[in-house]
């Protein structure tokens, strides 16, 4: 699942920026330097500020972008390094499409340089070890500045500010043997190997189970994708069985309704066998017997047992056979949860970290009890102002409230926004802004051709009925549009939590919205033209593949959605 992509300004780079007619570098730095190097050998250039961004992803690399767009007094532009263990970024959202071949690795998962290329950025591809700030009063003065990030190679970075976005990391909930038998999917990697899975489980022609473990949005989006992937192994001998276990009574909880109902009867037509209200204990070897047909390395056995069995007097009381069962799968996809990336790592970060490990920020997205530090994204805890300062001299971080949101890729995009600004305000001397978010709607995939995006808009109950009972009623319902129950004015938790109450799209329309929002937030003009041409391209051949009469099979299976994707192109 992703959110509606926008923001207060777009992160994004534009046009303008790049034709300034100024020259900027196209290089990508592969040498950090060492704790004892000199500034010159950083590639400071007289005093300049250096801001080092952790990670390149949503957060962090529209950070970046916004960084060298905005307008900087003379002397005061700062020599930005983005720090990266990849050297990819990854469109999370559309990693789906990758697993059933709607979208080439170029669009999902495009090079860190090349991206970079017509930026003044610097890029490291290193993992970060540990950040250390400055300590006044040291008697060893390490590096200038606020700090240095130490990096895994022995080299480091020294910084004046700092801007953490190294978001999140799959989370196994204590659950024995995730880490070594489930597959998560989270990174561009673990898609290539789900991908991988999938074809020598369809290619074997014999039986087989999937099992998907979260009713989330991504385990639901996943769950499709899989069905429709796998669809035509469906009854015979041969047949692959999806599966999907969720600890709630429902998949999606907490999500608008209209999407809730569309992801239910898309997981039913595909065959997806819904399992609610159960918890998974452990995954373990295979049985004896043989859990696999295909023996594939990724098969393992998964316990599980009722999910409302919490105490150990409700276990007494539940049947030993209904207490715990046990499940053969050729491969579990892992999506029950993540964590932030710096939670394993807390004594390489000195920040202040809540339970889930996550970095306290200000609502200016700056860590709190530091000057030069900012975070942002899964890694942070992600808060908004609510009310806006009492007086024009008193700091904003210091008197506005906060209110908790979710790790969404839309939070990301629009903190990019602020945290740049901040950074561009501290280094300058002007107050910094509270993060407010605005909330622009959710959406998720169902399939090639199919999904379903929940839009913001507040629609009253007794309009909605008028709709429905209309003549204009069933019109909207063939053309996929949803009415739903108006819950559309609510907070900015309540509305990320169950956002867009009052009006879902779903099915093509929905996919073909879907797929144009993604291109829009493509990160650079250059990424846009690149997927517009292949989604053409690919549109052309389906097109051509129609009009030939050639295989139905291999069409509906790789090009699809393409067709929908090109109308919005052109």
């Amino acid at each position: 699942m992703s959110m509606i992509s926008g923001g207060c300004s777009s992160a994004g780079p534009s046009a303008g920026a790049r034709s300034s007619g100024r020259v900027v570098a196209r290089a990508m730095a592969t040498q950090a330097q060492a704790p004892g190097a000199s500034a010159a050998a950083s590639g400071r250039t007289g005093t300049n500020p250096r801001v080092v961004v952790l990670g390149g992803g949503f957060g962090g690399l529209y950070a970046a972008f916004r960084l060298d767009q905005l307008m900087w007094p003379r002397g005061k532009k700062p020599q930005v390094t983005l720090v990266d263990q990849s050297d990819r970024f990854v469109f999370k959202p559309l990693l789906y499409e990758l697993i059933n071949g709607t979208a080439t690795p170029e669009e999902v998962a495009p090079s860190l340089p090349q991206l970079l290329a017509p930026y003044p950025v610097r890029f490291v591809q290193a993992q970060v070890t540990g950040v250390h700030p400055a300590e006044a009063g040291a008697t060893e003065v390490v590096h200038d500045g606020a700090g240095y990030v130490a990096l895994s190679d022995g080299t480091s970075l020294p910084y004046d500010y700092l801007l953490v976005a190294l978001g999140s990391q799959p989370d196994s909930r204590g659950v024995p043997g995730v880490r070594e038998w489930a597959v998560p999917f989270n990174t561009y990697e673990d898609a290539v190997r789900v991908k991988g899975t999938l074809d020598l489980l369809s290619d074997s022609g014999a039986g087989g189970s999937v099992v998907i473990v979260g009713g989330g949005y991504a385990g639901v989006e996943l769950a499709a994708v899989v069905g429709e992937r796998l669809r035509g192994r469906r009854g015979g001998g041969g047949a692959v069985s999806v599966q999907l276990l969720t600890p709630g009574s429902d998949i999606l909880e907490g999500s608008p309704e209209g999407q809730r109902a569309a992801a239910n009867k898309a997981l039913q037509d595909l065959g997806v066998q819904v399992v609610t209200g159960v918890r998974v204990e452990a995954l373990g070897p295979p049985d004896d017997n043989g859990a696999s047909v295909t023996a594939l390395p990724t098969a393992c056995t998964v316990s599980y047992s009722p999910a409302t069995a919490t105490s150990a007097a409700a276990a007494v009381a539940t049947a030993p056979e209904q207490q715990q069962q046990r499940l053969a799968a050729d491969v579990v996809i892992w999506t029950a949860g993540s964590s932030p990336a710096t939670r394993e790592a807390r004594q390489g970060f000195p920040f202040p970290t809540n339970a889930r490990g996550a970095i306290e920020t200000e609502p200016s997205l700056r860590i709190r009890g530091s000057d030069t530090m900012f975070a942002l994204g899964d890694v942070a805890v992600a808060a908004a102002a609510t009310d806006p300062p009492s007086s024009a001299s008193a700091s904003p971080s210091a008197q506005s409230t906060t209110e908790v949101l979710p790790a969404t890729a839309q939070v990301a995009f629009q903190q990019a926004d602020y945290a740049a600004w901040n950074i561009w305000a501290a280094i300058n001397g002007r107050p910094l802004l509270p993060f407010r978010y605005q909330h622009l709607g959710s959406m998720m995939s169902l399939g090639q051709i199919n999904a379903a995006v929940a839009l913001p808009l507040e629609l009253p109950s007794p309009l909605a009925d008028a709709v429905r009972s209309s003549p204009l009623g069933p019109l909207l319902g063939a053309a996929g549009v949803r009415l739903g129950d108006g819950r559309g004015g609510v907070s900015a938790s309540a509305a990320a939590a169950s956002p867009g109450g009052g009006v879902t799209l779903e099915g093509p329309l929905a996919a073909l919205l879907r797929r144009g929002a993604y291109l829009y937030r493509q990160p650079t003009n250059e990424q846009r033209i690149n997927v517009a041409a292949s989604w053409l391209r690919m549109g052309l051949e389906a097109a051509a593949a129609l009009a030939g009469g050639r295989g139905s099979g291999s069409l509906s299976e790789n090009r699809c959605v393409r067709l929908p994707a090109v109308v919005f192109v052109v």
